[in-house]
Order: C-alpha cells, then sequence, then structure tokens
C-alpha cells in the first residue's frame, strides 16, 4: 500500500515563499496544504492569506487551501473566495489551538461543541461549490472529544480527516496521543490522515507498525526543520542525501529571494529568517555548527555573504 505525504499548513512559514522554493529543490510531497485563510472583525478576509493562494503564487503544483470559521456564513465568504480562484477543495482548520483563536470557537476551540461543527456543515455542504475536508485535534481539553465527533461526521461527505493527536490546550507541548487515535480508526469511514510529531524515518516506521490501516501521513514543523524528511522517509533511507548541503543551500536562496521579490523590508525578512533557522537547528542542521554561526549574522547582507560560503 503506497504512502501519501502532505506537507502541513503550519501559519508564517509554510506560505507560497516556502512551498515554491520547496517544490524547486526538493521533493516527494503528494499534497500541500497553504495555511488557513480567516476574518477580519469587518468581515472582509484577511489580505495575507488570500494572496498566498492567489494562482500566480502558486506555479507548481496546486495547493488546497484552508479556512478557518465558527459560522456558516464566515465560512460562505472565504469558500466563495476560494472557488473564485479556480479551486475545487477546502480544508476546514479544526485543530489550531492557540487560546486567542480557540476561545472565539475557532479552531480547535470548537471541538467540544459537535453540535456547532454540525450545524456548520449542514448549512455549508449543500450550497458550497467546494469539496471540503476537515484537519482536526482530538479535542480541546482533552483527547475524548474526537470519539464523540468522528462518528457524526460519518453523515457527510467529506474528502478526508486529517488528525493531529494531540488536543488544543496541549498546544504543541507533550506527547501525542497515538492510543487514542487507534481508537479513532473504527470509528470513521472517511479516509484518516495522521499528524503530529513524525520526526524521523524511524519513527514513522513505528507509526506504519501502529497503524497499518493508514496510507495517508502529513508532516508539518518536522518537515520544516528537515526539509529533506519526506525523501528520506519515501527512500526508507534514515541518512541524508549525499549532496544535502549543496542542495539546502539553494533552497535557502531561493527560500529567501522569494521573499525579497513581494518586500522591502529587510528587517522583517532578516526576522523570519530567525524563526525559520530555530527550526533549521533542530533538524537538518542538528549535527552542524552552521546555527552557531548563523547566530553571529547582524543582517541580510551578513546572511548573503554567510550562504555564499555555506557548502
Amino acid at each position: 500500500m503506497r504512502d501519501f505525504l502532505n506537507l502541513a499548513p503550519l501559519q508564517s512559514f509554510t506560505d507560497h515563499h516556502f512551498r515554491n522554493a520547496f517544490q524547486e529543490f526538493m521533493g516527494d510531497v503528494d499534497q500541500f496544504y497553504a495555511p488557513y485563510l480567516k476574518m477580519n472583525n469587518d468581515g472582509t478576509i484577511k489580505e495575507g492569506p488570500k494572496k498566498d493562494i492567489l494562482p500566480k503564487n502558486n506555479p507548481f503544483e496546486p495547493v488546497i487551501p484552508q479556512l478557518m470559521a465558527c459560522c456558516p456564513a464566515d465560512f460562505f465568504i472565504m469558500a466563495d473566495y476560494i472557488a473564485d480562484l479556480g479551486y475545487t477543495e477546502v480544508n476546514w482548520n479544526l485543530g489550531c489551538p492557540y487560546p486567542m483563536v480557540a476561545k472565539r470557537d475557532l479552531g480547535s476551540g470548537i471541538l467540544n461543541k459537535p453540535e456547532k461543527i454540525t450545524h456548520i456543515l449542514d448549512e455549508v455542504l449543500p450550497k458550497t461549490k467546494l469539496q471540503v475536508g476537515i484537519k482536526m485535534r482530538m479535542g480541546y481539553e482533552d483527547t475524548n472529544d474526537i470519539l464523540k465527533i468522528l462518528p457524526e461526521l460519518n453523515a457527510y461527505p467529506l474528502t478526508e480527516i486529517i488528525v493531529h493527536a494531540r488536543y488544543g490546550k496541549q498546544l504543541y507541548q507533550g506527547e501525542c496521543d497515538r492510543h487514542q487515535f487507534t481508537n479513532c480508526i473504527p470509528l470513521t469511514n472517511h479516509r484518516l490522515t495522521y499528524n503530529g510529531d513524525i520526526r524521523s524515518v524511524a519513527e514513522f516506521r513505528t507509526l506504519k507498525t501502529m497503524f497499518p490501516e493508514v496510507n495517508h501521513w502529513m508532516i508539518g514543523r518536522e518537515a520544516i526543520g528537515n526539509p529533506f524528511l519526506f525523501e528520506m522517509i519515501q527512500e526508507d533511507s534514515e541518512e541524508l542525501p549525499e549532496d544535502w548541503r549543496s542542495v539546502f543551500e539553494s533552497f535557502l536562496v531561493q527560500l529567501l529571494e522569494n521573499h525579497l521579490s513581494e518586500s522591502d523590508n529587510q528587517g522583517n525578512i532578516f526576522l523570519k529568517t530567525k524563526h525559520y533557522w530555530e527550526y533549521f537547528h533542530a533538524g537538518v542542521l542538528k549535527e552542524t555548527g552552521d546555527y552557531r554561526r548563523f547566530k553571529k549574522l547582524k543582517n541580510l547582507d551578513d546572511y548573503r555573504t554567510f550562504l555564499s560560503d555555506f557548502v
């Protein structure tokens, strides 16, 4: 049974700048998901995520846009925008764990209100032009909410259900509840995708043994830290590619150029670069001294010089 590997939507990280650099120099991802669209208080859609999914900004493989909504009206506004751009599918975010989101019944904050979830689906699915999938946590306070939600979702023609095996209040702390994910498998008739802490090829092998019924997998933070992880999984190899440093350098240069092509605010871009490098330091560069060198850089000019000597 072939495994399908997907890149998770991470706000501020896996936007089109990252996705395009990734697709130019990396590989072995079956599906890309764009970070969620969200409404402003004035009833309009936030501009950044709108721009992120413009077809001109996604010249490689198609992406599946994501939206975050806690009522049918907001869902329709964003779904109509997505459909008008030519997309055929949307993913509904029921997973974002951050309190400022969850307290408004957005993201994982709605998971303890299954009647609200089904009400939105009852209103939206008969009228939207888009196919709808869901990405969710297992609950907000604990992982038990999902045991009630999954059977109720069987009544709806969803494309997939992606499950991050944590509850909302965990944020990204602690371990995934893989035992609870096992309990989820017989409760749904939808395609189930596992998401959460796929940190290595060895760990992926363990998960395949634990969940033999599953062949769709989503990787987020770990794939930012090690963009070669998809290739390593597909090759079933725990070793980085032989030419990884030269490929990674090309990827870093392209990622920088992608950001510079849309903004001349070098201070903000350098700050964003620092955030990416925190992931790289925990991933592909963990056993190298590159992060120590990077930490000494003061600006983008320093960074360009650093990259020219990376290999």
